[in-house]
């Protein structure tokens, strides 16, 4: 049986056709000789996500995404179509989680299987998860951090403000002149510790000797403070108390006898308290020494010598 020339050119084209057509629905995951279940997830917002995204478990690919349509109820809510695999178990409760897929926003839905280990049924509704992105956390984290950092610029402007009001004519001059100050000081300070006649110097070379003086003499010095401690571990062992003691005991008596004497009591104490007994004595005292001096002017009075038995 032959096909004419115009056969032959409609169905090359026809199947020309179905095989773009196939090819296309194949770069969008959709494989006519694979079969697969259609499953459904329910999202208030589905943060980007479109139709042909992959769908995907623990990091494979099982399927795409089919549909994406607002539900008739004017909720607003967004319905999303799953075609999966059918050779893939999904559990009852697993869940549908939209995440971003790459650095750059990409959304794709990964399965995470539950519990259960009954099998999703074709047609079934699984638990929808909308993940935060990765720029929404960093967003998130950034936000505060932005806040401060403008705050920190508003703080350095106020700050440049007042160190341009501060650093006038004025005060760049008085700035410079105590500079200066504070060189020639410096300079006086670099002399008086450098220069043979400066004081620092003659303190340090004073300081340095008696150091010296010090360090030669440390024998000795610790000789004196051995001799020291010996002195005063000899005057503690001394019993000053019962040196003092006996003094008290002493001037104890001696009160005793000076107010027995007041009190005219015994000889000292008469002698001290008669006036007549004091009178007596002085008179005597002065009899005497008037004979005495008349003994020693006129001795032949007194005394006698005989050579012969006469007066």
């Amino acid at each position: 049986m032959k096909f004419s020339k115009e056969a032959r050119v409609g169905l090359l084209v026809t199947v020309a056709m179905a095989a773009l057509i196939w090819g296309i629905n194949f770069l969008k995951g959709q494989d006519f000789f694979t079969a697969s279940n259609k499953y459904y997830a329910v999202y208030e917002n589905v943060d980007g996500l479109v139709k042909s995204n992959p769908v995907m478990m623990s990091g494979f690919r099982i399927g795409i995404i089919n549909h994406i349509d607002f539900l008739p109820d004017k909720s607003g809510r967004l319905l999303v179509t799953l075609l999966v695999n059918n050779d893939v178990f999904v559990s009852k409760d697993a869940t549908a989680n939209i995440f971003s897929s790459d650095l750059l926003g990409a959304k794709s839905i990964r399965i995470d299987l539950g519990n259960s280990t009954k099998p999703a049924e074709d047609g079934d509704t699984l638990i929808p998860v909308l993940e935060t992105s990765l720029t929404s956390r960093l967003g998130k984290q950034v936000g505060p951090v932005k806040d401060k950092v403008e705050s920190l610029v508003v703080s350095l402007d106020s700050v440049t403000q007042m160190l341009h009001q501060l650093f006038d004519v004025n005060t760049k001059n008085n700035l410079r002149g105590s500079i200066m100050h504070l060189n020639s000081s410096m300079n006086s300070l670099d002399n008086m510790l450098t220069s043979d006649d400066g004081k620092l110097k003659l303190i340090f070379s004073n300081l340095e000797s008696i150091s010296k003086n010090l360090k030669n003499n440390n024998e000795a010095i610790s000789h004196i403070i051995n001799n020291l401690s010996n002195i005063t571990d000899t005057l503690a062992k001394v019993q000053f108390a019962s040196v003092i003691n006996n003094a008290a005991a002493a001037l104890q008596e001696f009160n005793i006898v000076m107010s027995k004497i007041n009190k005219g009591e015994g000889s000292l104490g008469l002698l001290i308290n008669d006036q007549k007994l004091y009178s007596n004595l002085d008179s005597s005292a002065k009899n005497l020494d008037e004979l005495l001096k008349d003994m020693k002017a006129n001795p032949k009075r007194y005394v006698h010598f005989s050579v012969f038995g006469k007066k």
